[in-house]
């Protein structure tokens, strides 16, 4: 069979037999966004994510490290791509040197990819390097065939090994798959899926309500009450590896001294937030990862309760001391802060409680709201206070990302943060075979980070999904990876 992305639909919206909506918009290549077709399982790749958030067999059955820097990938044998191509080693090759060449895979040390036979695939990398199955489960790393590579590495017409087959695409508005009769795993009970961009929160539950969607994703918090007295759909609030924080310049004041870091920690109340802003469906947050998602999580570290006294004597002995009007100063300059943040994931609700918790305890804090990209590039060359953001701790399934959050060189978090002893930790945690001996090191790096406050982690994050009654088998992805459209039916079939 042949298919093709053509510029309209070939199926009519009211005939999908499931149909889907959520915000955002979908991209053809893998390499620039494509995470869309991963997830309503178009695409696939050699490693796959469990219901534990740990690496999984996914094209590639099994996988062993050969030697330090060297590791084996044996690959199903029984696996087409829905051009009708074979998919193999040499493919399979083909496809994973586009992701290692690209930016996306810049931080991931990997030197060489081969075909040791037809059903093998080598790779080696410049270090030691124990997250790499990890990484080749990323988004960016699946499989696509290698005629639809173009000359110069970009795809657009994205043909790969999922339970559905690419109908037809548009950007801005949907994509249309078919159930792809020869696919190897779990044959989905529907031959067709849609889904469909509708950016209006009110308009994705309207849809639904209205029986025009079989699911809505990605819901407003405060529509969780109403849609649960709604006998005709079921409302769902899985929890997933992400974290909301407030980041702090560690190399300028007043947040160089770990103090006063400290006492930010201690005046937020992050149980008031949680149930004055999101109902208590969303938790207070205790480190990077979650222990309800991971095992990574450090079991040990102590619950952030507030303690706005604590604060203040953290504060006094850095030297800001307060007046009868609850104004700190110190050397004659005032205790004031700016915060910055962008409008996205609840962050400027979360600013202005916390901004209404720190003059509590006598830091004046102005919020700054501005556009993402422009926030990033302002605290990436320059000091400043504090900002908020929202960062998916465990995107591909390794705490390895810790180092992208806390190394002292390979942070893309910008608190100018310094620690050897966590640099080393992360780094010894990066060469190691044992997990328990990773584990280990990535539990004390969590204990140093909560004690050092580089970022006060403030909200842990749950995604409210809404489906009909009548849909059955829907299981959350942990990390979201794919939805499991495959294993999913309904009622009427």
């Amino acid at each position: 069979m042949t298919l093709t992305v053509s510029g309209c639909l070939s199926t009519e919206p009211e005939t999908a037999d499931f149909r889907l909506g959520g915000p955002w918009k979908p991209a053809r290549d893998p390499l620039d966004g494509g995470t869309m077709l991963r997830r309503i399982g178009i695409s696939e790749a050699l490693i796959t994510v469990d219901s534990d958030a740990n690496p999984a067999p996914g094209l590639a059955t099994d996988w062993e490290r050969l030697d330090d820097r060297q590791w084996q990938f044996d690959l199903r044998d029984d696996v087409t791509f829905h051009d009708g191509a074979s998919f193999d080693a040499s493919a399979a090759v083909e496809s994973l040197r586009r992701t290692v060449d690209s930016s996306a895979f810049a931080a991931v040390p990997i030197e060489t990819v081969e075909a040791g036979d037809e059903t093998t695939v080598i790779v080696e990398t410049e270090t030691p390097f124990s997250p790499l199955p990890a990484h080749l489960s990323r988004n960016e790393a699946v499989i696509v065939s290698p005629d639809v590579i173009n000359d110069d590495g970009s795809v657009t017409n994205p043909v790969s090994t999922g339970p559905f087959a690419l109908d037809s695409f548009q950007s801005a508005s949907e994509i249309v798959g078919l159930r792809y009769d020869e696919y190897y795993g779990e044959m989905p009970s529907f031959e067709s899926i849609r889904y469909e961009v509708v950016e209006d929160d009110q308009t994705r539950r309207m849809k639904l309500e209205n029986g025009e969607l079989e699911m809505a994703r990605i819901l407003p918090y405060e529509m969780v009450g109403d849609l649960e007295v709604d006998d005709d759909i079921e409302v769902l609030t899985p929890e997933i590896p992400r974290i909301r924080f407030l980041t702090f310049d560690t190399t300028s004041e007043p947040f160089d001294d770990q103090r006063v870091r400290q006492a930010v920690h201690y005046a937020i109340d992050r149980e008031v937030i949680t149930e004055s802003l999101f109902d208590g469906i969303v938790d207070p947050a205790i480190g990077p990862f979650s222990s309800d998602v991971t095992e990574w999580a450090n079991p040990n570290l102590e619950v952030n309760a507030a303690d706005p006294n604590r604060a203040r004597l953290l504060l006094s002995d850095a030297g800001w001391t307060a007046d009868n009007d609850n104004v700190r100063t110190r050397d004659g300059e005032e205790l004031s802060v700016e915060f910055l943040t962008f409008d996205a994931r609840s962050l400027p609700l979360i600013a202005q409680a916390i901004q209404d918790q720190l003059a509590a305890v006598g830091i004046d804090v102005d919020v700054t709201m501005m556009e993402y990209s422009a926030m990033i590039d302002r605290v990436s060359q320059n000091s400043f206070d504090g900002y908020f953001d929202s960062w998916g701790t465990l995107w591909y399934p390794d705490p390895d990302r810790l180092t992208e959050m806390f190394h002292s060189t390979d942070a893309t978090i910008h608190h100018g943060y310094e620690n050897d002893r966590v640099d080393k930790l992360l780094e010894d945690a990066r060469e190691l075979t044992d997990r328990e001996e990773r584990l280990e090191r990535y539990y004390e790096v969590q204990e140093i980070i909560v004690e050092e406050a580089p970022i006060a982690v403030l909200t842990d994050y749950v995604n409210v999904v809404a489906t009909a009654t009548g849909v059955s088998g829907y299981e959350p992805h942990p990390t979201e990876l794919r939805f499991g459209l495959e294993s999913i039916m309904l009622d009427e079939q």
